[in-house]
């Protein structure tokens, strides 16, 4: 069996991909006192877990070539472990005082944090101009994320989300682009022919027990920096523990840590517009956090009006129902396309069509996207030249599938089984779930907004 081929640009490439569209506007002019080459000034605020692997990464990827002028962290130990690793001079507990200290020496700045101080850190960031990359999800509700989106359409920035996979420039993103390629090629037949996706990742953040009580807050931990704009309560160790993504207050579980990975290429290849409706079957809520067990479907529709459901499984549930000749679930995770001639099922490290025996001659062409650069050092390129949709994953793009995946975690969260999503008001037609659309932030706590 074989493929009909398609040619096209990286650029052309990059512009179909997108959900959204990023319009006629230009860039404004960056690094406006030094050379367009010059190497930007960065910021890492939260410098350990994943900000420590971005670090690494980000200076891989661009052979150490830009200037990390400061790091922020309300870990103490942390932050002079790493600032003495890479030798940085200026060192912060707090990102407001690092702002207002270096904001106007700053082009750019690396978000690491936990989920629910991304939003403001970012909209403070975006506010003094300041590029962004900031890990996902972008935050921990939707009035957060919807800023996020709205700072960086309206200002004009460059900003990343933090879904490397999207382009490592590695064998893992090699298989995420032959999916895309081979799906819009037509493989699986006519694309608005896909009218299931089936995603599933299997893992928890749910604790092996329940917190009980407090705990003597660490030596050199800032708790109240570490709180931010999140209301009070006493400190315990599993707020740092493993299970820190699946507290409330901290994170919206195992959907919005690893949903936006793989959600993320169901997006892109399918060219998706927000869901229309949104269900949630599984357990009964807890009180603390997000329980695992679910069983999530948000409905979309194409262009032409065709329905598209995209499932969701996390803990250790898989898809049911599906013929035995169309899926593999010896694979723990995975993403599967089914459409009118078989179906395609890709993560990480493989993808493969099914059924087999239909196309076990089946010659692949070869592919048409090039290898990627590298997710940060793609960012920091798209700053230096000024073009914003050079980033593949920015806060536009990957806000809507974000808060379609918070409003998901919501719903579990109140016991509410279906809710009809509207993207225009940011509200579903549960008063139970619009509750949680925007926090309620702590006092001192100013949150930009556009």
């Amino acid at each position: 069996m074989k493929r009909k081929k398609v040619t096209t640009s990286r650029r052309q490439f990059l512009h179909t991909a997108s959900v959204i569209g990023f319009g006629s506007f230009v860039a404004p002019a960056v690094l406006a006192d030094r050379s367009p080459n010059s190497n930007l000034n960065i910021a890492v605020i939260g410098v350990g877990g994943r900000g420590g692997a971005n670090i690494t990464e980000m200076i891989k990827e661009t052979n150490n070539s830009e200037k990390l002028l400061a790091f922020c962290d309300v870990d103490s130990n942390t932050l002079a472990k790493q600032a003495d690793t890479y030798k940085v001079e200026h060192r912060y507990k707090d990102y407001r005082v690092l702002f207002d200290e270096k904001g106007k020496e700053l082009d750019a700045v690396l978000i690491a944090t936990l989920d629910h101080t991304h939003g403001i850190i970012a909209c403070s960031a975006m506010n003094l101009g300041l590029h962004c990359y900031c890990e996902k999800p972008l935050a921990n509700s939707v009035w957060e994320t919807r800023q996020m989106s709205n700072f960086a359409q309206q200002k004009k920035l460059c900003t990343q989300t933090g879904t490397q996979v999207r382009s490592w420039g590695t064998a893992q993103s090699a298989h995420y682009y032959r999916a895309i390629e081979l799906i819009r090629a037509g493989v699986l037949g006519d694309m608005s022919d896909i009218s299931e996706v089936h995603v599933w990742c299997r893992g928890t953040y749910v604790p092996k027990q329940d917190p009980v009580g407090s705990s003597p807050v660490p030596d050199g931990f800032d708790y109240d920096l570490w709180l931010g704009p999140s209301q009070f309560r006493p400190f315990h160790n599993l707020w740092l523990s493993f299970s820190k993504y699946g507290f409330w207050h901290s994170g919206n579980g195992w959907v919005t840590g690893m949903g936006p990975h793989t959600i993320d290429l169901v997006w892109t290849a399918l060219k998706l517009t927000p869901p229309s409706t949104i269900e949630v079957e599984g357990p009964e809520s807890h009180p603390l956090y997000n329980r695992d067990q679910q069983h999530i479907i948000w409905t979309h529709k194409y262009p032409n009006g065709k329905p598209l459901k995209l499932h969701w499984y996390d803990g250790n549930r898989q898809p049911e129902g599906i013929d035995e000749n169309l899926i593999d679930l010896k694979q723990t995770s995975g993403v599967l396309f089914i459409g009118k001639n078989g179906s395609l099922q890709v993560h990480y490290g493989y993808h493969t069509l099914f059924p087999k025996q239909k196309f076990a001659d089946f010659q692949p062409p070869e592919p048409i996207y090039p290898s990627s650069v590298g997710h940060h050092r793609q960012w920091i390129e798209a700053i230096k030249s000024n073009k914003p949709e050079q980033c593949e994953c920015s806060f536009e793009y990957a806000g809507q599938y974000t808060e379609a995946i918070i409003v998901a975690a919501t719903m579990h969260r109140c016991d509410v089984q279906k809710t009809v999503w509207n993207p225009e008001t940011a509200s579903t037609d549960s008063n139970k779930v619009n509750n949680y659309i925007k926090p309620d932030f702590r006092k001192d706590w100013t949150f930009p907004t556009t």
